[in-house]
């Protein structure tokens, strides 16, 4: 048996691949919401587009197969502002004409406290995303 190490994966357009093993996560991001969105890490997203308070979209590098894909999400805050949570975690949902929506490419979700259906910006996001 050989074994097989490399620090990059690039498809034949020369761009970063994701992984093609079963059951691993083909994108995943560590970002903070908070003002200026900023990635702290991530593997297959380019970037993530600030709609607004608690409203974001995630923005693929290489393109999910389809749109059926396991969108796993959480967040929480550092506990520092008024309207922080101390370390509670915060939940996502569809929510009116701002709602969440999946594309092969994209992933638009929000960020609330579903007691008072307030949108929140979140220090600390995850996303991780589980496709064929």
């Amino acid at each position: 048996m050989s074994t097989l190490k490399v620090d990059n994966l690039l498809n034949t357009a020369g761009n970063e691949s994701p992984i093609s093993v079963p059951g691993a996560a083909k994108a995943w991001l560590n970002f903070n919401g908070v003002g200026t969105v900023a990635i702290r890490d991530s593997f297959n997203v380019s970037s993530v587009t600030d709609n607004g308070t608690g409203d974001f979209t995630v923005n693929f590098t290489s393109a999910m197969a389809n749109a059926n894909y396991c969108f796993q999400l959480s967040a929480t805050d550092d506990g520092t502002g008024g309207n922080q949570t101390d370390g509670f975690v915060y939940g996502g949902w569809k929510r009116g004409a701002n709602s969440t929506s999946f594309s092969t490419t994209t992933a638009r979700f929000q960020l609330g406290y579903p007691t008072n259906q307030t949108l929140y910006d979140e220090s600390h996001t995850m996303v991780t995303v589980f496709a064929s």
